[in-house]
């Protein structure tokens, strides 16, 4: 799709719809027979550019190992994501514009990074049965990841499983 791609070169604020319909030789009232808005065509990329990270992130998730760990894969997977795919991260992680399908948690629209962390949450509290909620324990992990993977995206600090283990082990240690 072309708007990923001007979206990976170039970040997804500079994008132009009439430069981008330019580019693919459509005329406006194409465009606005697939889409509504420009906003309509960013959910839809984001909803494809997130389905495709999540089958990533999936296979890259060990089958085998404990929920700590694939926890520890997921958060490799989207700090590495933000290292080499900064703006596609960026995209999916703070445009204001692809927000409301981070509520589509319970359709086949979702944003798929943020259900596997869910799931994997959930497997966590199961496994270390733990008291408190999913909710509040998926906020703490994906600031974290999201934070960490900022700041190793901005070359500000140096990425280490060891630290990425241990704030997750603090993160479901019991209060």
């Amino acid at each position: 799709m072309q708007a990923v791609v001007a979206i990976t070169e170039n970040g997804y604020q500079s994008i132009s719809l009439r430069k981008l319909l330019s580019s693919l030789n459509l005329t406006t009232g194409s465009f606005y027979k697939h889409f509504e808005s420009k906003t309509d065509l960013f959910e839809n990329v984001a909803i494809e550019i997130s389905k495709s990270f999540s089958v990533q992130a999936s296979s890259q998730l060990r089958s085998n190992a404990d929920a700590l760990n694939r926890l520890i894969d997921l958060g490799e997977f989207i700090i590495h994501q933000m290292t080499y795919a900064p703006n596609l991260m960026e995209f999916l992680l703070f445009n204001p514009s692809v927000i409301p399908i981070y509520a589509k948690k319970s359709d086949n629209h979702s944003f798929g990074l943020l259900t596997l962390t869910h799931q994997i949450v959930g497997e966590l509290i199961e496994q270390y049965n733990l008291a408190q909620s999913e909710n509040d324990l998926f906020i703490k992990v994906w600031s974290f990841i999201q934070g960490y993977g900022i700041l190793i995206s901005k070359s500000a600090i140096t990425y280490d499983r060891i630290f990425l283990l241990s704030v997750a082990k603090q993160l479901i240690r019991e209060k």
